[in-house]
């Protein structure tokens, strides 16, 4: 006997995808705030420096990237056509969602790495917050 199919939404697997996303940014940053006092001795200023401006440079080259992608994605025509209209573009939003996300993460480990709240403010704030901003509802306008 054949097992019935479960159709899932599009709409879900984005919201899921996303809510996901946000998830791991969130529990990895509290889990580098409880190691981040068992490392050892203190990076030079130097160093802090070049993360820094390595920083700034990931936040604008993820800025431009999720710019020009999102570009790529239409606005939905009619709420009618919401499972349609993510069946073709989830893979965008998910590279979107992606890009941001990957920001995130590379912010939360250059401030496990230095200690520098500059860092995790700029890079992993603004990230999540772009995250945020280009939840699935967002995403369809």
């Amino acid at each position: 006997m054949s097992q019935p199919v479960l159709q899932v939404s599009p709409y879900r697997v984005a919201q899921t995808a996303h809510l996901g996303l946000v998830l791991g940014v969130v529990i990895i940053v509290l889990i580098f705030a409880i190691a981040r006092p068992t490392l050892g001795e203190e990076p030079t200023a130097e160093l802090t420096t070049a993360f820094r401006i390595a920083s700034v440079a990931l936040m604008f080259v993820t800025v431009v990237a999720m710019r020009l992608v999102r570009a790529r994605i239409e606005p939905i025509r009619s709420r009618d056509d919401r499972d349609a209209w993510w069946q073709v573009n989830l893979p965008k939003a998910i590279i979107v969602w992606a890009l941001a996300d990957g920001a995130a993460m590379v912010g939360s480990v250059f401030w496990l790495l230095t200690g520098d709240y500059v860092i995790l403010a700029v890079v992993t704030g603004v990230a999540l917050a772009l995250l945020v901003m280009h939840r699935p509802a967002v995403m369809e306008m």
